[in-house]
């Protein structure tokens, strides 16, 4: 096993002070439970299933990945491939990676190489909210996706008198027995760390945020291999440095000026799965850069009351060492330009309209040289009737791709009904494509350039009530997607082999005890139907690595200094010979010990579970994190 030298990092700040400190109250225990926000609360009106998680609630919990902070909302799961820093990529309502759409900043970083974003890219200090859309065209409005799409935004800036802030975190694992010679790595206690320093201020009317941090990590944790002793998880280390600098600033009321920019290199091991084959000397380097620049002109006049234009980029670059299959470039290029308008027509419409020239360039030393051109027009409108109390959101895209030289349409159409001041109906059907990837089409041996585009129909109705200090949600849904593309057992190449079908139910309740205490849990009905090769809905043969049966649940305690939040994840088995059911829970407490300090602790994996959510990719035991972020 690789060894790392001596642990340099202060990780928790003048803990000695804290009983001693001035006390500052953090909050209430409601800020702290993610559910579905309410469904005229999102950021644009509109009848889709909206989870946000703020940025109190990415403070509270303290987790060490995006994947693990999106997991958290109701509905959606995270696959990983076990270590810090490797492949996560999102699930929601049982839709793989490749047909969900991840959007940063508003910028699509989904891209036509492979289909699939690894979150683990986009580093939990920088964002500022994620919205999870899992029905209809969403926040965004300009398009909907197979499955749903993850909006993540970073952080802005504001007026501040102690802009600058300094966060740092060590991360341990016990040092357990390992081998049949019972070894020992105590390195274990200084596994991971992780820096970042921001600057946060409003200067001469312009708003700035700038970030630069990082985080190392050994990965080298115990796992149960199948065997009559433990194994050390070895060639997993990772290495990564990220920066942000976030810009804007209005003129009058009329203009405003943005600039939203990320940098990431990540540079990891590939450990290899335990149960095909162990790589020791395989790595991957990943490189992101995305710039996201606006300009929004306001109060234009009565009809055309906003008018945007977006310019955007983003460059995406993987190498991976690959011993057995032989080593791989990918140069993955995304631009769009954007223009869109927003127009009034009384207070019972409001209608956008926009139309996005975007490329996808990939230079890949497997699939080749190839660039997709797809210029997209579309159109969002929300309706008000019967004095506001009922609402109709349709929207349409309709794009052209140029490699594919076809039209690809996509539409959705939502209602809002409001029942008094505290319940809401909502029910929504959408329809969308998505286009075969480079990968699916040109990888030597593995590909097929016969492919469909895939289909889908989604729909939900849902309710949602308050009564007094309790929050409750139910919503049902259904998903028909077909010429879905899948790779054959037999000849590992992609077809248009497989229907699917989806039927389920999500239910939800938060209720606040106090402003201390709160509680909240969900459940996730989804079953699935594998309609391929003629089967039939008689034939019950689920669809593989779909879970039934998944139940969620927290509670949040905040008291003078603390904030604490318990959370639990209970993941049902799939329809895979070697599935198993998955009990996780998690633990994390923030104390701040006065107004520029704050110290946290975060158990992961509490109760120690041995699991999987990739086979053959063990996922850590528990995990001692302690941190700290000092503002000044």
């Amino acid at each position: 096993m690789k060894k790392r030298g001596i642990f340099s990092l202060v990780v928790l700040l003048a803990i000695t002070t804290l009983f001693a400190a001035q006390t500052t109250d953090i909050g209430t225990a409601y800020e702290l439970v993610i559910s579905d926000v309410a469904l005229a609360q999102a950021e644009t009106n509109n009848a889709s299933s909206v989870s946000i998680i703020t940025r109190a609630q990415i403070e509270a919990y303290n987790v060490q990945s995006t994947g693990e902070l999106v997991n958290k909302a109701i509905g959606t799961n995270f696959n990983s491939y076990g270590s810090l820093g490797a492949l996560q990529t999102v699930v929601i309502r049982g839709a793989s990676a490749s047909k969900n759409l991840v959007f940063l900043d508003g910028v699509l970083l989904s891209s036509a190489h492979d289909g699939s974003v690894d979150l683990s890219i986009i580093p939990v200090d920088t964002i500022e909210r994620i919205e999870i859309v899992k029905s209809g065209s969403g926040n965004l409005g300009r398009t909907n996706a197979i499955g749903g799409m993850i909006h993540i935004i970073t952080r802005l800036g504001k007026a501040s008198e102690k802009p600058f802030s300094v966060t740092v975190e060590n991360g341990s694992f016990l040092p357990e027995a390992y081998g049949p010679s019972d070894d020992h790595t105590y390195l274990s206690l200084v596994d991971s760390q992780k820096l970042d320093v921001t600057y946060a201020n409003s200067l001469g009317g312009t708003n700035l945020v700038a970030n630069l941090g990082g985080l190392v990590a050994q990965n080298a944790y115990t796992y149960d291999n199948g065997t009559a002793v433990q194994a050390l998880r070895d060639n997993a280390e990772i290495y990564e440095v990220h920066g942000v600098i976030n810009a804007s600033r209005a003129f009058g009321d009329t203009i405003e000026v943005s600039s939203n920019n990320l940098a990431n290199y990540k540079s990891l091991s590939l450990p290899g799965s335990y149960t095909w084959a162990l790589t020791p000397e395989d790595y991957q380097k990943d490189i992101l850069l995305s710039t996201k620049n606006s300009v929004t002109l306001a109060n234009l006049g009565e009809a055309l009351t906003r008018l945007k234009a977006d310019l955007n980029y983003t460059y995406l670059k993987t190498f991976a060492h690959d011993v057995a299959w032989g080593d791989g470039t990918h140069n993955k290029n995304k631009g769009n330009f954007l223009l869109e308008g927003t127009w009034s027509f009384g207070e019972a419409y409001n209608v956008i309209t926009g139309v996005d020239f975007s490329f996808d360039y990939v230079d890949s030393t497997k699939v080749g040289k190839h660039l997709r051109f797809h210029p997209d027009l579309y159109a969002n409108a929300s309706v008000y009737l019967l004095d506001g109390r009922l609402s109709l959101h349709p929207s349409a895209n309709l794009s052209y791709l140029s490699d594919l030289e076809a039209l690809s349409p996509n539409a959705s159409l939502g209602a809002i009904y409001t029942i008094g001041q505290n319940t809401e109906l909502k029910a929504s059907v959408s329809y969308a494509e998505n286009p075969p990837t480079f990968s699916d089409l040109f990888w030597p041996g593995y590909s097929n350039s016969n492919l469909k585009t895939e289909k889908g129909v989604q729909s939900d109705v849902g309710i949602r009530t308050q009564l007094g200090s309790l929050h409750l949600e139910g919503t049902a849904f259904a998903r028909n997607i077909y010429n879905a593309i899948t790779y054959d057992a037999t000849t590992f190449m992609p077809n248009n082999i497989a229907h699917s079908a989806y039927l389920g139910a999500e239910l939800a309740g938060t209720l606040e005890l106090t402003d201390m205490f709160a509680v909240s849990g969900s459940y996730q009905y989804n079953k699935s139907y594998d309609l391929s090769v003629g089967q039939t809905f008689s034939d019950n043969i689920e669809v593989s690595n779909v879970r039934k049966h998944t139940a969620k649940a927290s509670a949040s305690f905040a008291y003078d200094i603390f904030d604490t939040v318990l959370s639990g994840e209970f993941l049902g088995k799939t329809s895979s010979a070697s599935s198993t059911n998955i009990f996780v829970l998690n633990l994390s407490c923030n104390a701040q010990v006065n107004d520029n300090l704050t110290v946290y602790v975060a158990l992961d994996n509490l109760l120690n579970a041995s699991y999987e959510l990739q086979e053959g990719y063990p996922m850590p035991g528990t995990k001692i994190r302690l941190g700290g972020k000092l503002k000044f």
